[in-house]
Parts: C-alpha cells; structure tokens; sequence
C-alpha cells in the first residue's frame, strides 16, 4: 500500500488511529516502546482493509443501482463510445432513481464507476449527456480519485468539512470541466450540459456530506460560495467559453 501523505485524510485516520491504540494500551500498562509500534501497525492494516471497501461502501451509501443496458441503452452507448475511441476501460455504471441531474464519480486503485441521477439520463440531450459522462471520465482517470473515496468514508469519523477541503479546489474542477470538453471535441456541449443540471437542480436527496467532494455538481443544492465545495455553474460555463 502506498505511503500516506501527511495532507491526505489516510495520513489522518492512520495518525488518529495510532494515538487511540497506543493511549489504549498505555492505560493497561503496555510499555510505549510496544503500544506506538501496535498502534501503528493496527492504523496501518485497518487503512489498507479499508481502502479496498471503500469503493462499495461508498457506493452503498449513496443508494445507487447498477445501470442495466437493457434500461439504459443511451447511457451505456455514450459511455462506451467515449471509452473506446479514447482507449480508456470503461467503469461501472450506477443509476440513482432521481429527477434532479448530477453524477458521481468513486473508484479505487483497481476500478471506478459512475453513478448518475435518472434525470440527467432520462432528460439530457444526447450531446448534453456525452459531456457529462467525458467529464465522469476524467474524474475516473484521476488518480486522486481512489483518496477522494477513502476520504468520504474517514470523514464519517474525523469530521466531513475538514475532509472535504481538502478537495475544495476550484481551478482543478474547472480543469475537469475543459479535459471532459477536449474528450468530446466540443466545448459548447459541456456548457449546455452544465446549464441543463442546473435547470433540473442537482440536488440528491439523501446525500451526505462525507460524499459531497465525489459528485461532478454542488449536491445539496447550495449557491452560496461561502458553504458549496463545488464552484458555480456560472462560473464554470463562463470559463469553458474560453476554450
């Protein structure tokens, strides 16, 4: 298992971790030159035991289904096109039974998958639609995507805002946005798409807050920029204009 930066929230929960056991065993007389060490080791294998989970224990919680192709034929036809004429294996397609129009993106060093509310697949144009999915894509091929998701689950513990900032970053999400509108060769269609959500609210209900980092959109339905994770809509298509 890879290291944990000292930033990253893995690197948290190992530290928080190791100081719950460590004082635990201290309190029952184990000499600190063995509670530290057990501690350690305890946070370490308890991270790496949940960092393979994470992907389906984050899935669970948001209440998604598996997209059948049988039910969603458009949806599996966009993302197979954009996978295959990019060369990129194609994830996991979730569904949540939603009006409103967002879509997540979760994975882990093996694999990722996108889950999409079935307003955006029912309602979106086809256009509308491969733009969102290109932009999924790009969220699937990042490797950061595998921390983001390791992170909705530790934030159930350490707390969800001091998770979440740590993905707070407006010109990463506005980078997304234009490699998703380069995927499609066509800048317009990310726009429509982006204006198109918000026509239909993006808010997911049953969301949590541990989970708010993974969605493409602001899922709570929030605008004031003091308390959104995720930049505006308006501040996004203006900057896709100037591609």
């Amino acid at each position: 298992m890879r290291r944990p930066h000292l930033k990253t929230p893995a690197a948290v929960a190992v530290l928080v971790l190791t100081a719950a056991v460590a004082l635990i065993l201290l309190a029952v007389g184990i000499d600190p030159a063995v509670a530290v060490p057990a501690g350690l080791l305890f946070a370490v294998l308890v991270l790496w035991v949940t960092s393979r989970r994470a992907a389906a224990m984050v899935l669970g919680s948001i209440g998604g289904r598996p997209a059948l192709i049988g039910e969603f034929p458009r949806l599996h036809n966009v993302v197979e096109g954009l996978c295959h004429t990019h060369g990129i294996r194609k994830p996991a397609l979730w569904v949540l039974d939603s009006p409103s129009g967002n879509a997540a993106a979760v994975g882990d060093r093996r694999s990722a998958a996108i889950v999409v509310t079935t307003g955006a697949t029912d309602l979106l144009s086809l256009i509308e639609l491969e733009a969102l999915m290109a932009q999924a894509l790009v969220r699937c091929r990042d490797p950061h995507l595998a921390d983001e998701t390791l992170g909705a689950v530790i934030a159930r513990v350490p707390g969800a805002s001091f998770i979440t900032s740590r993905f707070n970053d407006t010109d990463r999400t506005v980078r997304t946005d234009m490699a998703g509108a380069e995927m499609t060769r066509y800048p317009n269609g990310m726009q429509w798409a982006l204006e198109a959500l918000a026509e239909l609210g993006t808010f997911v209900k049953g969301f949590r807050a541990a989970n708010a980092h993974l969605w493409l959109i602001q899922p709570d339905g929030a605008v004031d920029t003091a308390t959104a994770i995720h930049p505006t809509i308006e501040l996004r298509v203006d900057a896709l204009g100037e591609l």
